[in-house]
């Protein structure tokens, strides 16, 4: 985000362990921006890139030995203000996917969420459009 005192681009990092809460501060960060605005439009905004959250989550979580929904990748937020501070538009971008947990989990762990929603959805008709049929073996 942009400060006015620096008048530099500034960064907020949100660290910590497995399920130390890490995605629901960042929310609070974003909400926080929203608010402070005072705009009905940075609302819809933040609406807008929390309402990614749960795809991203799909594709990107899994159940590990510590947490039921752990990220197992990591998310760069970035978001863009107008000159009066108001939230004019974010953009989400996520790295260092977890690529070993595709072929291997340790015991009492699961692959990614996706996995089990796809397996899951085999039988609806719009599946076969997406011509993943041949890749389960169910």
């Amino acid at each position: 985000f942009f400060c006015n005192r620096d008048e530099k681009n500034q960064s907020i990092i949100v660290s910590g362990e497995s399920g130390a809460g890490k995605t629901v501060s960042a929310k609070y960060a974003m909400r926080f921006f929203a608010t402070v605005g005072g705009s009905a439009s940075e609302a819809n905004i933040e609406a807008k890139v929390l309402a990614s959250s749960p795809i991203m989550e799909a594709i990107g979580n899994a159940k590990t030995t510590r947490n039921d929904n752990s990220s197992r990748f990591g998310k760069y937020i970035q978001i863009g203000f107008d000159k009066r501070y108001h939230i004019i538009g974010a953009n989400m971008r996520t790295y260092l996917l977890e690529k070993s947990r595709v072929v291997f989990q340790a015991e009492d762990e699961r692959n990614y969420h996706i996995f089990y929603q796809l397996c899951a959805s085999a039988s609806l008709p719009e599946f076969k459009e997406l011509g993943l049929s041949k890749y389960l073996h169910l």
